[in-house]
């Protein structure tokens, strides 16, 4: 290959690469446009001074116009929230907050993994009932878009 038809395919191959790789990197489309700005949040679920592992914990905004979010907690108790992607963070302002521990359990009470017939498990609630719905939870946290929102030890009780 000549050196102008090679200079010449090495420009026009740039240009490419360039095209695609910024075409391709924004992370704004019609699944992201005008979401909500979100602000990373994390705490960590107690149960009478013990950590809550594998637990769910949901939010709720009490202003109609944010967005719920969820997180779960590790080995720890602690989480991340989540509104979008994982990790994200909630939306500004005040969120209700509902918690629950569930697993498949058998008749008998014992945890199950595979399940053979319907009815053969149940889903059961291991943390006090009250913690599992927003409006008996009385547990609410605050969102602020200029703060760490570390949300601290969020205590249940039993």
């Amino acid at each position: 290959m000549n050196t102008p038809l090679r200079a010449l395919t090495t420009i026009c191959v740039s240009i490419a690469t360039a095209a695609l790789v910024v075409g391709c990197s924004s992370k704004e489309d019609k699944w992201t446009r005008g979401r909500p700005p979100v602000y990373p949040a994390n705490g960590q679920v107690m149960l009478d001074g013990q950590p809550v592992a594998e637990a769910m914990v949901t939010f709720q905004p009490v202003d109609e116009s944010g967005k719920g979010g969820a997180a779960r907690t590790d080995a720890n108790g602690y989480f991340e929230a989540q509104t979008f992607e994982p990790g994200d963070g909630l939306t500004e302002g005040a969120h209700r907050v509902a918690i629950q521990k569930t697993k498949m359990v058998d008749r008998q009470g014992n945890e199950v993994t595979v399940i053979y017939e319907p009815g053969d498990a149940i889903e059961r609630n291991f943390l006090p009932a009250k913690y599992a719905k927003y409006e008996k939870s009385d547990i609410e946290v605050q969102i602020d878009p200029v703060s760490e929102n570390d949300l601290g030890q969020i205590q249940l009780t039993k």
